[in-house]
């Protein structure tokens, strides 16, 4: 398969925060299971009485997690939250499994303050026929230059999106 034949796999879903990227980006993995492999990572919110304090990378081969980002201080950063470097080693991993659908969650500026996390991502893009990613609003253009094929996710499209990606990576 070349190069421009695989980017036709490639979608990236998008949307403000709890539209249900994450849980989109899981329910296609586990329809995919049926006639696929399936790899690659998703990024779980932490919560502590009932507020956000930061993130976890969870493998989906295997199911290592790491802490990703958590609420303080540190370098580096992104907003209010302090990026674990040592999540970036969890995030490459699954990068660079083998399989036929590779799941992304998220392309944005935690996973690119990872060193080289934008040469683990092109790799990723070429070694796998199909991908799914969440991308942080911000990173819309960036994604759009790997070749993705960007939907905008809200809670009112949440089905019609869902049954779109299904569509375009053959799963139905």
């Amino acid at each position: 398969m070349t190069w421009r034949e695989r980017a036709e796999g490639r979608i990236g879903i998008s949307g403000l925060p709890g539209v249900g990227k994450t849980t989109l980006a899981l329910k296609v993995a586990e329809l995919a299971k049926q006639k696929l492999s399936v790899c690659g990572f998703v990024t779980i919110e932490v919560r502590e009485g009932g507020s956000r304090i930061g993130f976890d990378v969870v493998e989906l081969v295997g199911g290592n997690r790491m802490p990703l980002a958590r609420v303080g201080r540190g370098e580096p950063s992104v907003g209010k939250y302090a990026v674990r470097l040592e999540a970036c080693q969890a995030i490459r991993s699954a990068l660079s499994q083998r399989c036929e659908l590779k799941i992304i969650d998220e392309i944005g500026a935690m996973e690119f303050k990872c060193p080289s996390f934008g040469e683990y991502l092109q790799n990723a893009l070429y070694n796998t026929p199909r991908v799914l990613a969440t991308i942080h609003r911000n990173y819309i253009d960036v994604a759009k230059r790997f070749g993705f094929e960007v939907f905008w996710l809200t809670r009112e499209n949440w089905n019609y999106v869902f049954q779109q990606v299904v569509a375009r990576l053959g799963l139905s």
